[in-house]
């Protein structure tokens, strides 16, 4: 009797594990899109100029969202350079 309510308490467990991780997944995307944005430099230049204003950028919530940590140099535009090169500002010094 007891090997059987051991066992019960150990099926439960498990299934509750896989409860708790099956509530934590995404839910799957309807639009059959991965997680992450397909928006490239180019389509949100729209007017071809080389450099993404901040009204072009409104197209995605998350570049508008971070405009500042894109923009640089901190002219008001998106430069191509700004984002395709890697970042090679030195490392922030930890506090302590």
């Amino acid at each position: 009797m007891k090997t059987s309510q051991f066992l019960i308490a150990g099926a439960l467990a498990a299934l509750l594990q896989a409860g708790v991780a099956a509530a934590q997944s995404p839910p799957p995307d309807p639009a059959g899109k991965s997680a992450q944005s397909s928006v490239t430099f180019e389509s949100l230049d729209k007017d071809g100029d080389g450099r993404v204003s901040k009204t072009e950028a409104e197209a995605d919530a998350r570049i508008s969202k971070n405009f500042a940590m894109y923009d640089k140099n901190g002219n008001g535009y998106i430069e191509k350079d700004e984002v395709m090169s890697p970042d090679t500002s030195p490392p922030a010094t930890p506090q302590q």
